[in-house]
């Protein structure tokens, strides 16, 4: 396979339609727009994602700023979607801060970087359709738990609450510590998160409350402290959180300029340590760039590159790294705001990154003014968006089995781990498919005087005769009805013990596998050594195929493999020596 046939970004599919000056305008709105929502979401995410005390040669804030600036940029120049956009998100909040709290930093960017790795290998391999095969109930459940442990999370700003030595990184144990301290809640801090919050929820839901929010708030906060310097003013900040203080400016918080490359030390024990957070992050970021450029293909009605998909997303966490960054992938808030604001093309995602980089370049000193409660509060209204009550609701009424995997992948997520959740709710989807495949597989033998018997005047005659027996298999023939399967067939010769001709009707087994295989094999060798032969009737092509690749067919006898009734029962009579 050629790298052409693979690497084939929506930008250069879009500018060989040609672009008209039209669409560009529309495109530079879009990505005006969503700079201006991505800068408290970018901002957030990093805070979020990094436990307090973490030492970092980068501030929170700038690594959120460089990660949707670099990301942004190569997901929209190299991607498969024409309106995606890329940066950090939540979901990749609890396990940044895990990673990082068990392993420091270096392993978080080592992590990235492999996640990176093996998404451009998916892409390179076409696997970006098998994302798509994630069973929803599991999706909800796991998107579920990490908006509750996102809202859990910013409880603590929103409250102004002081907690020495900061939060333990498990969610149970984050509620305990915040309700023994909820004593020591500041006001004034409560109160403006209180306004806020009612800002943001009671507005109608478009980019525009968040912005409006983020500004007023911000310029309220500091007029309280216009008399004194920003730390006094009662509002912890950007600045007075990750910055250091100096008259009434904050120095560091955000330092202004490009991207700066961060030194970290390559080798292979944090190769080993990394690899299983990498898995995690590759498979959620597949998983959530691919769900969103499906829900903004239906906005736009067009169809995404999954493959490009994927190889833009690896690109992007292979660089980020490099620069202090997150992992990133797709997000589906400000691809949505990006289609309704009438971005249509990867340019508008490009000018997103292009306006982010201005602000870190020109205006950080104002954004380290940012109060902590207000990103708080963005970020409580991201968590409420992200809960699937409205999954649930619809489960509860449709499917109990699918309710409890939904559910229970959402208890272990918040209350065990990331990890355990999905593994666990991707384990009892894949048991709950067997069963239903199980459920449709239908063995049975031909009885005289059935529905099945009358279908065919031969049916019924062969039925008739002691020395044969119809048996028909619907369904898969795999390992989970292999047991069935021999019981059903031993129960029918039993019935019938004068049985010379077994004729398996398999015209509607729809596949088989390797155990599906072997047991034809074991049931032809077991028929003979009671002098019975084995006759296949109507056999479709991928059972068949499957059956000459393994040598079954030659060990049954090519005369033995009929295509419909009339040349099974020839067969039958030849063997029981009728004319």
């Amino acid at each position: 396979m050629k790298w052409r046939l693979f690497f084939r970004p929506k930008l250069v599919e879009v500018l060989r339609e040609g672009y008209s000056r039209a669409q560009f305008r529309a495109d530079f709105f879009g990505g005006l727009v969503v700079g201006l929502m991505a800068i408290p979401l970018a901002i957030g995410f990093g805070i979020a994602s990094i436990p307090g005390g973490t030492a970092s040669p980068v501030s929170p804030a700038t690594i959120g700023l460089t990660t949707a600036i670099l990301a942004g940029f190569i997901i929209s120049a190299f991607g498969g979607s024409r309106v995606q956009i890329g940066g950090p998100t939540g979901a990749f909040i609890p396990i940044v801060a895990g990673i990082v709290y068990a392993h420091g930093m270096t392993c978080l960017w080592m992590a990235t970087l492999l996640a990176g790795i093996l998404l451009i290998v998916m892409g390179a391999l076409r696997a970006g359709a098998f994302s798509r095969y994630i069973p929803l109930p599991v999706v909800v459940g796991f998107t579920s738990g990490i908006a509750v442990i996102i809202g859990v999370q910013q409880v603590q700003p929103l409250l102004g609450l002081a907690i020495g030595g900061g939060l333990p990184p498990e969610t149970l144990e984050k509620i305990k510590a915040l309700a023994l301290n909820l004593h020591h809640l500041s006001p004034l801090t409560a109160v403006f998160s209180a306004a806020c919050l009612a800002g943001i929820f009671l507005i109608p839901d478009r980019w525009r409350p968040r912005v409006v929010v983020l500004v007023a708030a911000t310029l309220v906060a500091n007029l309280l402290g216009w008399a004194q310097t920003p730390a006094n003013s009662g509002l912890a900040t950007i600045g007075s959180t990750f910055g250091i203080v100096s008259g009434n400016e904050f120095i560091n918080a955000i330092p202004s300029g490009l991207p700066k490359l961060v030194k970290w030390d390559l080798s292979w024990a944090l190769v080993r340590e990394a690899i299983p957070s990498a898995m995690i992050i590759a498979f959620l970021g597949a998983v959530e760039s691919i769900l969103s450029a499906m829900a903004t293909d239906k906005m736009i009605k067009d169809r995404h590159n999954s493959d490009q998909e994927l190889v833009a997303q690896g690109l992007a966490n292979c660089v980020v790294p490099w620069f202090g960054g997150l992992p990133a992938t797709g997000a589906i808030a400000r691809s949505s705001t990006n289609v309704q604001s009438g971005g249509r093309t990867p340019v508008s995602g490009i000018v997103h990154a292009v306006f982010l980089l201005l602000v870190m370049l020109a205006a950080s000193k104002w954004v380290a003014y940012i109060p902590m409660c207000v990103l708080a509060a963005i970020l409580l209204h991201v968590a409420y968006k992200m809960f699937e009550a409205h999954h649930f609701n619809a489960l509860r009424k449709v499917t109990r089995s699918e309710l409890l995997i939904a559910v229970v992948t959402f208890l272990l997520t918040v209350c065990v781990d990331l990890n355990v959740g999905v593994g666990f709710g991707l384990a009892v989807a894949a048991v709950t498919l067997i069963l239903r495949l199980k459920e449709i597989t239908v063995m049975r033998p031909i009885s005289q005087g059935s529905a099945l018997a009358a279908e065919r005047p031969e049916d019924a005659a062969a039925v008739v005769a002691p020395e044969v027996l119809q048996f028909r298999f619907e369904g898969i023939l795999f390992y989970a009805v292999a047991d069935d399967f021999t019981t059903q067939l031993e129960r029918a010769l039993r019935q019938r013990p004068a049985t010379r001709v077994v004729i398996l009707r398999v015209e509607r087994m729809l596949a088989l596998d390797f155990e599906g295989l072997v047991l034809l094999e074991e049931t032809h060798q077991w028929l003979q050594t009671r002098g019975i032969q084995l006759i296949l009737c109507n056999a479709q092509p991928h059972p068949t195929r499957m059956m000459f690749k393994q040598g079954f067919l030659k060990k049954l006898g090519l005369e033995n493999l009929c295509g419909d009734m009339d040349h099974a029962m020839q067969r039958a009579r030849a063997i029981l020596g009728q004319a």
